[in-house]
């Protein structure tokens, strides 16, 4: 929920727990995907994933079937 809402917080909010525990699950999440604390933490890391999610989330809206012209 967390990765596909704009806001951390707003997701905690929704979920009604702490933010401060949200990121620390996805910092959990971060380090399990790729197996090191020091790789999850590097700031070059964190821009890259930020920029795949960003291409994701326009591939989906691309996905999106069109209307049909009037």
């Amino acid at each position: 929920m967390a990765s596909e809402s704009r806001s951390t917080q707003a997701a905690a909010r929704q979920l009604g727990i702490s933010p401060k525990l949200l990121y620390r699950w996805q910092q959990a999440q971060l380090v399990a995907e790729v197996g090191s604390e020091e790789v999850a933490s590097d700031p070059e890391v964190r821009a890259l994933r930020a920029r795949l999610k960003r291409a994701e989330q326009e591939l989906d809206i691309l996905k999106k079937p069109w209307p049909a012209p009037a």
